[in-house]
């Protein structure tokens, strides 16, 4: 209920109270087809209000009180500001987010390629380190090896030497009775060869000859182990030193050389 209503009514139970009231009166028993008539009572409501009359309207105390457009235009614009800050805000840190993540990558990326770097750097210095031990190594190896050829070359060499002598003292009846067997077409010819030994051979070698038709004599300037035949328009030799040669070149060609060489 409003105000205004409150006053009508309060003031509409005074009037009811100030205006005399009439006695009741009894309604005389109706005959059979008579109604009663009975008169409207008054004083009892308050007479009705013209509309064109307002009551008296009371403020309502308990009610807000009503926005002020300043303050209202105020609170919207500093709500504006708040979210355009609020969206500024997280633009920036969103732009700062996608700067580190970069940032975060390209470091990570600089370092991986750093440390790539770094590590192709320290295999190169290992591998040429491995390639100059390996390349000293071989060096080493190859020098060994030919010191070991050549003490190879020369314990033969040696040994041949030692040997040589001794075996053309003892085979050397043979080996100038094998010249003569070589000799043998041109005596068929009918060429006169003379067979030149060592002093001292002769004999030997005569009881080793075939063919009388070889001429035999010593020779003083021939050494155990040579012999020498000649004819006309030629000759042959058997030389020890010739044999020992040979046996050098043959240890030459598989890489045994000696240091010096004795003819």
């Amino acid at each position: 209920m409003r105000p205004g209503q409150d006053a009508d009514a309060a003031r509409a139970e005074k009037t009811r109270r100030d205006t005399p009231q009439a006695p009741l009166r009894q309604a005389p028993r109706a005959s059979p087809g008579f109604e009663p008539f009975l008169p409207p009572r008054t004083g009892l409501a308050p007479p009705p209000r013209p509309a064109s009359q307002p009551g008296i309207r009371l403020p309502d105390f308990d009610a807000p009180p009503e926005p002020d457009p300043a303050i209202a235009l105020a609170a919207a614009a500093a709500a504006e500001a708040e979210a355009a800050a609020a969206a500024a805000a997280a633009e920036a840190a969103a732009r700062l987010e996608a700067a580190r993540r970069a940032g975060h990558a390209a470091g990570e990326a600089a370092g991986l390629a750093a440390a790539a770097a770094d590590q192709a750097e320290r295999s190169t210095r290992a591998l040429e380190a491995i390639a100059a031990a390996l390349a000293a190594q071989e060096a080493a190896l190859v020098a060994a090896a030919e010191a070991s050829a050549q003490a190879l070359a020369e314990l033969l060499l040696g040994a041949l030497d030692a040997a040589l002598p001794e075996a053309a003292a003892r085979l050397a009846p043979d080996c100038a009775a094998r010249l003569a067997t070589v000799l043998a077409p041109l005596l068929a010819e009918g060429k006169a060869v003379t067979l030149f030994v060592p002093p001292g051979q002769a004999e030997a070698v005569a009881a080793r000859l075939a063919d009388p038709r070889l001429g035999l004599a010593e020779d003083a300037a021939l050494a155990l182990g040579d012999a020498r035949a000649e004819w006309r328009g030629g000759g042959a030799t058997l030389s020890l030193a010739a044999r020992r040669q040979a046996v050098t070149a043959l240890l030459a060609s598989f890489g045994l050389t000696p240091t010096t060489e004795e003819c």
